[in-house]
């Protein structure tokens, strides 16, 4: 059974798949640059995320900022 919380993260999250996929943002502070990657299905992008991560993190660069967005195509 349901309580209100949980419904309200599942209707969250479905409202969270109304778009057109995801991409992986990649922005280095040291340089200001930014680059996306993508578009990925929402596990995928977390698992590129994820695998990014690594990388950067192994090339000694943990200051670079990883996140995920929605993407939403023109109509």
């Amino acid at each position: 059974m349901l309580n209100d919380r949980s419904a309200a993260l599942l209707a969250a999250a479905a409202d969270l798949d109304e778009c057109d996929g995801y991409v992986v943002l990649i922005f280095d502070p040291e340089t200001g640059e930014l680059d996306a990657h993508g578009p990925y299905e929402g596990v995928e992008a977390t698992l590129r995320a994820e695998e990014m991560r690594r990388e950067f993190d192994g090339d000694g660069l943990p200051d670079v900022h990883i996140r995920i967005s929605r993407l939403h195509s023109p109509r």
